[in-house]
């Protein structure tokens, strides 16, 4: 009788395990898998060998158009890549409602190797998005570029500080130079922003170290390279050099005059670094982070807009004969509020909608730190990435009509007016339900303005050799997050207009929106 009691209180203990166990198991386990794979031909090779002669956009987008499934798997050497299409809707849903998601950790497995990253900066460049870091960062960013006040102050900066540079290297009236329209918009943007944003003490302030940004920034997906005697010494030996400067500058913390500047943004990230236990030999890492998430998409979605209007004589004229016809003013020194642009300019602003959708269709990715199921079917583990190319959607002829390959902000136009219906399609910025870049507004206001600003300035033409003067924009070179760079540096002509004497941006009255 013992017995087959102690029988019974087994078997009912082991019932009892059995139904608490299958009630706390996800419902998807016993039927969840793994995405199904995109074949290759030889494991890993056909991709690499896509992705190096077509870039990485274009070749994760080509693959991604061809999926039958909710989420398919790439697999690369060490990493899975799991792919949605951004049209498909109920997938994207999907995507920005999923948890143990992680910004940073795909900037640290993107560009970690091209941009030498070190060990102490790696806990916190692989936080999760709830993580005390990029909380803190979200925090810092959003309060100096959405608040308004600090916009209209770091805005008239940079315009202040491109007056100056202008001044100090651009043509007199009586003379015409021969510059790289690329390099010359990078090293005005990138010297204004320096001295802005890092301070006016800075290594930005120094050629050399913005001749060394540019090519190192332009060119991480040649750093990915694990072969390094397949890199070019220049861009290696760049590299180095801003990492250098960087350090040197981190340490000495020369950021910049407190009395006269206040504490710049880079001094506030460097406190927000100490606030976290970030080691020093670490601040290097996050500092080039910010370089590359705030810098470089605003400077090269200005370099793109540059290679637009120069290439289109028809469009550089409309676009000058509707700035001027706003600004109306026979004085040699001009005065524009940026917000009157933006009102009354309505091609200027669709050429800006128009130069999104061109340009700023970089896949929208995740790294993903613990094990998930997505739409509890597909185990996604831990430390593979999540990414929808937003590339499709940008070029898909539903929805922006059948000449997407050809940049025509006029397709923003509907009466003359901007269609508002038609922007709401845009994507550039982050997904609905994630995260928003918080440079969006500055971005915006400095793209409208700084056009305005070129075109009244100066004449640019073409050199007569020049792909550019024949309607041929240089073709796209990846840089793996953000915004391409040009694959090549057009030349140019520049010279100043006989009447102007100066262009300067008032920024008093610009509000929220993009």
């Amino acid at each position: 009788m013992a017995l087959q009691t102690l029988v019974l209180a087994v078997l009912f203990v082991w019932i009892v395990y059995a139904a608490i166990s299958q009630r706390l198991s996800p419902k998807a386990k016993a039927t969840s898998s793994p995405p199904p794979i995109f074949p290759s031909w030889i494991p890993f090779a056909s991709h690499i060998y896509g992705i190096a002669t077509k870039g990485s956009n274009e070749y994760l987008s080509s693959l991604c158009s061809t999926q039958n499934s909710p989420i398919k798997t790439l697999k690369l050497p060490g990493m899975d890549m799991h792919l949605v299409h951004p049209l498909d809707l109920a997938s994207m849903k999907l995507f920005t409602s999923m948890r143990h998601l992680s910004l940073m950790t795909v900037f640290r497995v993107a560009v970690g190797p091209s941009m030498g990253l070190v060990p102490a900066s790696e806990k916190f460049l692989t936080d999760p998005d709830t993580g005390d870091f990029k909380r803190g960062l979200s925090k810092l960013f959003n309060g100096e570029l959405r608040n308004m006040d600090n916009l209209k102050k770091y805005a008239g900066q940079m315009d202040a500080v491109i007056d100056e540079y202008w001044n100090e290297t651009a043509p007199k009236h009586d003379s015409v130079s021969e510059v790289g329209l690329g390099s010359w918009t990078f090293d005005f943007l990138s010297r204004s922003m320096g001295d802005v944003f890092w301070g006016e003490e800075g290594p930005f302030k120094e050629k050399e170290f913005r001749d060394s940004l540019r090519i190192f920034i332009q060119n991480l997906e040649t750093l990915r390279n694990p072969i390094p005697w397949l890199v070019p010494s220049e861009i290696r030996s760049a590299r180095e050099s801003v990492r250098d400067k960087i350090s040197q500058n981190t340490e000495n913390e020369s950021y910049g005059n407190q009395e006269k500047q206040g504490l710049t943004l880079f001094a506030k990230l460097a406190s927000l670094y100490e606030s976290l236990d970030i080691p020093h030999e670490g601040f290097t890492d996050c500092h080039l982070t910010a370089i590359v998430g705030l810098m470089s998409n605003v400077i090269n979605i200005m370099v793109w807009a540059m290679c637009e209007v120069v290439s289109s004589p028809k469009l550089s004229a409309s676009l000058l004969a509707e700035i001027e016809a706003v600004v109306n003013d026979s004085s040699t020194n001009v005065i524009i509020e940026v917000d009157h642009l933006r009102c009354s300019c309505p091609l200027l602003v669709a050429t800006w909608y128009e130069l999104l959708r061109t340009y700023g269709d970089a896949p929208v990715a995740r790294g993903v730190y613990e094990n998930s199921l997505f739409g509890d079917k597909y185990q996604l583990k831990k430390g593979s990435i999540l990414m929808s190319p937003i590339h499709l959607h940008n070029f898909d002829k539903d929805i922006w009509g059948e000449d997407v390959e050809l940049f025509r902000p006029s397709r923003f136009l509907e009466k003359g007016e901007i269609d508002q219906d038609l922007v709401k399609h845009l994507n550039v910025f982050g997904l609905p339900g994630m995260h928003q870049c918080p440079g969006r507004y500055l971005a915006l206001n400095l793209t409208v303005g700084l056009l305005a600003k070129c075109l009244l300035t100066f004449e640019i033409t073409p050199t007569p050799a020049e792909a550019l003067g024949k309607g041929v924009v240089p073709a796209r070179k990846d840089t793996m997050l953000g915004l391409p760079a040009l694959s090549r540096d057009p030349m140019v002509h520049l010279k100043r207009r006989e009447r102007i004497e100066g262009v300067h941006l008032l920024f008093d009255n610009v509000k929220p929106g993009w």
